[in-house]
């Protein structure tokens, strides 16, 4: 998962729309967000929690929970039904994109802080597009599940907890949710309940449809929905087509610009050839599909014909097939009580049973033909499960290719808009940030309308249902019966997974183990190192001898030690999440993810020793760094080493508005050598957002 855009309105001290684009770049990779304490780094953290998990996701330390919305808007006297807090965040996630939108009135809030309305758009890959209003709570989670939140969005100067040994299960749990055992471990509680055992003995009652009455309802009640989704859909259009006439004019104007020309042609070369890549990505996974569900079932059919064709040899070897006289042909000399020899057979005489034996050997016509035509089914099964295995490789090889070329293309593009983005013309900078804000709200207009559209079609299906029972005037009942499962079933399937996640686990240890020492080093210069011990401790250790020929000790941990130890720990987990598959454990086939580090004040309780080296290694381990820092957790180490390696992409200050802030150091900030008023006289207190040159 990669943040793309975080809009806030109204929330805590950002009064009305603000928003802030993050850093997306492969190295450029760090969003920083400057303000002093009070200015509401806390609450942009917090805004994202809200915006992913609703209320429960709300971190310990952010105070009054349950008055979200402004302060000064909520005492303005307004309709508590018109006035409204949110939280839009833009996301992709496998190259999927999603905009989740989440809000809530001033009434709701004041009824239950607990109530929101929550949205998530989706765009796969392939261009499809929907939305569920039912489920987008569990869609979210399914991509951050809430338990590894607190692991990837935290306040630095509260996570040196994980580096104590009583907190030793949350280390554990961190493991399960980042590197795909969560299920398994879920799995393993559920067979073990107590309810299980009941639940699968229980039937389900019968049901019945819903009156005529209440169908006639439904048909009006749908047809007044699909008409104003008509009417939402038709302006939705309308404002695609705007964005995408304002986007082309900015094309225009840069590529009327001769100092500008070369790079808008290139780009506008790009992006056609992205859609082609695009298009062809489509194709490549649906042949895949189609391949799997017709021919797919080759691929684990070739044992079950490697066995068929070992049994077709033996019944050949042991001269059963083909029979050497067939019982049908037998039983008719028998019945004719002639033999083939024009001799009589009569019951009871020695001719009569001599040809009566041969029964004993004789085989069935029918049991020839069966083994035929298995010779030949087995034939088919091992010719077609080559041509899909082969069928399958050069289709995927190719769909890889067309990946990383869309990558490709992808990181020209980027380019491209770091070098418009970061000319000295102030004009062409202007053209960029806006074209770049247009695209993002093109994407969003691009997601409502096929939300609308699939709406339109769900409701449409519902509609021509409704009317199909009205006309049926039947009532109609079904029935459904849960299996049954044998309760000794259910504990030798815990017992077995148990087994295989205590594995799972040891060996996932050894890796991470590797993974934090290694970086570890590299951030602390002292003789000591990171360790993860068999009872999941974080531990910093060293050697009384320095030749190694005494057992190591542990290291009494400072809370800065606490600290970066617990940082490395969770960095560490970060990377091995995005190589997860990668990784050569008992269980094959698991996918790890992508996970942004979003971190409020993370160098507050670090000494000058350790923030070079967490700023230097922390954006390398995640695929994206987000920052809410003070000018006294910036200004030194840790200013100089994230501006020597080029790693922050967007810059953000937060100023803060009102009539009395206390501190005159807090008035002016001074980053990359220029001064920025960051406290502002004003009767009306707030925060406001402001780019800045990164």
């Amino acid at each position: 998962m990669i943040l793309e855009r975080l809009i806030l309105t109204n929330f805590r001290q950002f009064l009305g729309r603000q928003e802030i684009i993050f850093a997306t770049g492969k190295k450029k990779n760090v969003t920083l967000v400057h303000g002093e304490n009070g200015f509401g780094k806390t609450a942009l953290l917090n805004a994202l929690l809200w915006g992913f998990y609703g209320y429960d996701g709300l971190t310990d330390d952010f105070e009054h929970k349950a008055t979200l919305i402004n302060e000064g808007l909520a005492a303005s006297g307004g309709d508590p039904n018109d006035l409204e807090v949110s939280v839009t965040i833009q996301f992709t996630d496998d190259r999927d994109q999603y905009t989740l939108t989440r809000s809530q009135t001033l009434a709701k809030q004041q009824a239950n802080p607990k109530d929101t309305k929550l949205n998530l758009d989706v765009k796969r890959a392939d261009g499809q597009s929907f939305s569920d209003l039912k489920r987008d709570q569990l869609q979210l989670e399914s991509l951050m599940p809430r338990g590894i939140s607190r692991y990837l969005f935290f306040n630095g100067e509260r996570i040196d907890h994980l580096a104590m040994a009583k907190n030793a299960s949350e280390i554990t749990d961190a493991i399960y949710q980042m590197l795909g055992l969560k299920l398994l471990e879920t799995t393993i509680e559920d067979l073990g309940h107590q309810n299980v055992r009941g639940r699968l003995n229980k039937e389900l009652k019968d049901y019945t449809d819903e009156s005529t009455s209440e169908l006639l309802g439904q048909e009006e009640e749908l047809e007044e929905k699909i008409q104003a989704l008509k009417m939402r859909r038709e302006a939705c259009c309308e404002e695609q087509e705007a964005v995408a006439s304002e986007i082309k004019k900015i094309g225009a104007k840069l590529e009327a610009d001769k100092a500008t020309r070369a790079l808008q042609q290139e780009r506008e070369r790009l992006e056609t050839e992205e859609s082609g890549l695009e298009q062809r990505s489509v194709t490549f996974t649906t042949r895949l599909g189609e391949t799997i569900a017709d021919s797919g079932f080759t691929l684990f059919a070739q044992e079950l014909a490697a066995r068929g064709r070992e049994i077709s040899t033996q019944l050949r070897r042991e001269g059963k097939i083909p029979a050497r006289v067939v019982n049908s042909f037998v039983e008719e000399l028998l019945n004719a009580h002639r033999c083939i020899c024009g001799c009589e057979l009569v019951e009871g005489t020695d001719a009569y049973e001599k040809v009566k034996e041969l029964l004993e050997i004789a085989g069935d016509q029918q049991f020839n033909h069966a083994v035929s035509a298995l010779d030949h089914a087995i034939g088919v099964i091992e010719g077609q499960a080559q041509k899909t295995r082969n069928l399958l490789e050069d289709l995927t090889k190719e769909r890889l290719e067309v990946t990383k070329a869309s990558e490709e293309v992808r990181e020209q593009l980027a380019e491209i808009h770091a070098k418009l983005s970061s000319r000295d013309d102030e004009a062409v900078v202007d053209l960029e940030n806006k074209r770049q804000e247009l695209q993002l709200k093109q994407r969003e207009l691009d997601q409502n309308e096929g939300a609308l559209r699939r709406d339109l079609e769900d409701y449409g299906g519902e509609l021509e249902s409704v009317v199909r029972q009205i006309k049926a005037s039947k009532q109609q009942a079904k029935e459904a019966k849960l299996a049954k499962r044998r309760v000794s079933a259910l504990h030798d399937a815990k017992d077995l997974l148990q087994t295989i996640l205590d594995q799972e686990l040891e060996d996932l240890r050894a890796i991470l183990n590797e993974e934090i020492d290694s970086h570890f080093r590299k951030i602390i210069d002292r003789a000591y190192w990171a360790e993860l011990s068999k009872d999941y401790v974080l531990k910093i250790r060293k050697r009384l001898d320095p030749s190694g020929s005494t057992s190591p000790i542990d290291v009494a941990q400072s809370t800065g030690q606490r600290q970066l130890t617990s940082l490395v720990f969770i960095a560490s987990l970060v990377a091995l999440a995005r190589r997860r598959a990668e990784i050569p454990t008992i269980l094959r086939g698991l996918d790890g993810g992508e996970y942004p580090m979003v971190m409020d004040s993370p160098f507050g309780q670090l000494g000058d020793e350790f923030r070079s080296g967490v700023a230097k290694w922390i954006p390398s381990l995640a695929p994206q760094v987000i920052l809410f820092v003070s000018s006294s957790q910036y200004h030194g180490a840790v200013d100089e080493q994230l501006e020597t390696a080029g790693r922050v992409g967007r810059r953000y200050l937060l100023r803060y508005f009102g009539s009395n802030h206390g501190k005159s150091d807090h008035r002016r900030i001074r980053i990359q050598g220029k001064l920025h008023p960051q406290y502002q006289q004003d009767d009306s207190e707030r925060t406001e957002l402001v780019e800045l040159d990164s």
